[in-house]
């Protein structure tokens, strides 16, 4: 059996659902290790139960490695588009790729897995000691603009690589990121190289997924094996984030896995509850955001 850990960057929006995925990552995905990668002073408002459990660790966003911080990316945006709103969301990808020249990453493989995301049964990452590439159906233009800028790879085939969780090799990881850091794009390092090559009027404009799968379908063509999940992107229609094991094991007949984006409310009564606490968790966190 494959050693590896799984890693889940995750903002304070999602603290209190991780009660809900680490269990069930424990018990159907078994990894080695569970590193929480978040803002290191916010996450004295993870449970207790988390903190406690044998397997996680929390890791400090802005220190798993020298030259990556919110406040740095946030800098590069500036300096790149004027504006810097997405600072959180490009920041949550460079980490996926990050954990890999981190002191912490000790396993040929990593998999990065989604805050939101349960999974429902018991997962197999790889086949015959090929890891897997989920696909799904997505084509979001401006990311193949950015990969074509930064690697002149163009897309591999008409199915995406975006989905709720990644298996990363290690050492693939890193070649990509001394190949973004040897790009005759404007930059200091593959960090900056990469916001630069992206289009600075596209809300979106970059992916790892797409970027890694399509760097390793390209030049590691033989290492990587692809399939397909019976996933679930708007479970939160179904009972908000207060759905309970009974129904989550019903619908495990069927799915793989099931995602509570948090926007994402089920019929009335139950909407009234889940809006309250979405914005509870909203004010909270810009309070902590302001203090902090």
């Amino acid at each position: 059996m494959m050693k590896f850990d799984v890693i889940i960057p995750v903002a304070f929006k999602d603290y209190f659902f991780l009660e809900r995925t680490i269990p069930y990552i424990i018990r159907n995905i078994n990894p080695s290790s569970i590193f929480i990668i978040t803002n290191i002073k916010k996450s004295r408002f993870i449970s207790n139960k988390i903190k406690e459990e044998p397997i996680c660790q929390i890791l400090d966003e802005d220190k798993l490695i020298s030259n990556l911080s919110y406040s740095l990316v946030k800098q590069y945006l500036e300096m790149h588009t004027s504006v810097a709103q997405r600072s959180g969301w490009f920041l949550q990808q460079f980490i996926k790729m990050a954990f890999s020249l981190s002191p912490y990453c000790k396993c040929d493989y990593y998999l990065s897995w989604d805050a939101d995301t349960i999974p429902l049964r018991r997962l197999s990452f790889f086949r015959d000691e090929h890891p897997l590439f989920s696909q799904k159906q997505e084509r979001h233009i401006p990311y193949f603009e950015t990969l074509f800028n930064l690697l002149h790879l163009k897309p591999f085939n008409d199915f995406s690589f975006i989905t709720e969780h990644m298996v990363f090799k290690t050492s693939i990881m890193k070649s990509l990121i001394e190949e973004i850091n040897n790009s005759n794009i404007k930059g200091e390092n593959w960090v900056q190289k990469i916001i630069n090559a992206t289009n600075p009027q596209a809300h979106n404009s970059f992916s790892e997924f797409e970027t890694y799968g399509n760097y390793c379908m390209t030049h590691y063509s033989g290492v990587y094996e692809l399939r397909q999940l019976n996933t679930f992107r708007k479970g939160g229609y179904i009972a908000g984030r207060f759905i309970g094991d009974k129904k989550l094991r019903f619908l495990a007949f069927d799915l793989d896995t099931i995602s509570f984006e948090l926007g994402d409310y089920p019929l009335f009564p139950l909407n009234i509850l889940c809006y309250m606490y979405t914005k509870g968790i909203k004010v909270l966190d810009k309070l902590l955001t302001v203090n902090y």
